[in-house]
Protein backbone atom coordinates (compact mmCIF):
# COMPACT_ATOMS: atom_id res chain seq x y z
CA UNK A 1 0.00 0.00 0.00
CA UNK A 2 1.39 3.28 -1.31
CA UNK A 3 0.47 7.12 -1.09
CA UNK A 4 2.00 9.50 -3.76
CA UNK A 5 2.11 13.04 -2.55
CA UNK A 6 -1.04 13.73 -4.35
CA UNK A 7 -3.27 11.50 -2.55
CA UNK A 8 -3.03 8.57 -4.93
CA UNK A 9 -3.59 5.29 -3.19
CA UNK A 10 -2.02 2.23 -4.83
CA UNK A 11 -2.64 -1.45 -3.60
CA UNK A 12 -0.86 -4.02 -5.20
CA UNK A 13 0.82 -7.76 -4.64
CA UNK A 14 3.72 -9.71 -5.88
CA UNK A 15 4.20 -13.60 -6.33
CA UNK A 16 1.64 -15.96 -5.47
CA UNK A 17 3.96 -18.59 -4.24
CA UNK A 18 6.79 -18.04 -1.92
CA UNK A 19 9.58 -19.52 -3.99
CA UNK A 20 8.77 -16.26 -5.97
CA UNK A 21 8.62 -13.65 -3.66
CA UNK A 22 11.21 -11.09 -3.23
CA UNK A 23 10.96 -7.66 -1.79
CA UNK A 24 11.19 -4.43 -4.09
CA UNK A 25 12.70 -1.27 -3.26
CA UNK A 26 11.62 1.21 -0.29
CA UNK A 27 10.77 4.82 -0.73
CA UNK A 28 14.50 6.85 -0.36
CA UNK A 29 16.12 3.65 -1.71
CA UNK A 30 18.69 5.47 -4.63
CA UNK A 31 18.25 2.37 -6.78
CA UNK A 32 14.55 2.99 -6.50
CA UNK A 33 11.36 4.86 -8.65
CA UNK A 34 11.77 7.12 -5.79
CA UNK A 35 14.92 8.16 -4.38
CA UNK A 36 13.68 11.48 -3.13
CA UNK A 37 11.32 9.31 -0.45
CA UNK A 38 8.17 11.24 -1.14
CA UNK A 39 6.09 7.99 -1.65
CA UNK A 40 4.39 7.21 2.09
CA UNK A 41 4.25 3.49 2.50
CA UNK A 42 1.37 2.70 5.06
CA UNK A 43 1.76 -0.81 4.77
CA UNK A 44 4.88 -2.74 3.06
CA UNK A 45 6.51 -6.54 4.11
CA UNK A 46 9.85 -6.97 6.13
CA UNK A 47 10.45 -9.92 4.48
CA UNK A 48 9.46 -11.77 1.22
CA UNK A 49 6.27 -13.15 1.73
CA UNK A 50 3.85 -14.75 -1.08
CA UNK A 51 0.35 -13.98 -1.25
CA UNK A 52 -2.62 -12.62 -2.97
CA UNK A 53 -5.05 -9.40 -2.43
CA UNK A 54 -8.84 -9.37 -2.54
CA UNK A 55 -10.59 -6.52 -3.32
CA UNK A 56 -14.40 -7.23 -1.97
CA UNK A 57 -17.03 -4.08 -3.06
CA UNK A 58 -20.00 -3.14 -0.48
CA UNK A 59 -22.95 -1.16 -2.43
CA UNK A 60 -24.32 1.92 -0.18
CA UNK A 61 -27.59 1.08 1.77
CA UNK A 62 -29.71 1.76 5.14
CA UNK A 63 -27.72 4.77 5.69
CA UNK A 64 -24.00 3.33 5.44
CA UNK A 65 -21.62 4.77 2.29
CA UNK A 66 -20.40 2.07 -0.29
CA UNK A 67 -17.13 1.17 0.64
CA UNK A 68 -13.61 -0.87 -1.00
CA UNK A 69 -11.79 -3.55 1.28
CA UNK A 70 -8.46 -4.28 0.30
CA UNK A 71 -7.04 -7.50 1.85
CA UNK A 72 -3.66 -8.75 1.49
CA UNK A 73 -3.61 -12.74 2.48
CA UNK A 74 -0.44 -14.82 2.51
CA UNK A 75 -0.35 -17.87 0.41
CA UNK A 76 -1.60 -19.90 3.04
CA UNK A 77 -4.20 -17.64 3.83
CA UNK A 78 -3.34 -15.31 7.08
CA UNK A 79 -4.76 -11.71 6.60
CA UNK A 80 -1.18 -10.05 6.93
CA UNK A 81 -2.89 -5.99 6.40
CA UNK A 82 -6.38 -4.37 5.71
CA UNK A 83 -7.35 -1.14 4.64
CA UNK A 84 -11.32 0.29 4.06
CA UNK A 85 -12.10 3.11 1.87
CA UNK A 86 -15.45 4.88 2.20
CA UNK A 87 -17.14 6.44 -0.61
CA UNK A 88 -17.65 10.52 0.30
CA UNK A 89 -21.50 11.12 1.26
Amino acid sequence: HSVHPTGVEEFSTGALVGPNARLGRSPGDLASTDPLGKIMQPYSQSEPAAGFLLVQVDSAGNNNPAKLTFTFYSENGAVFYQNTKLAAQ
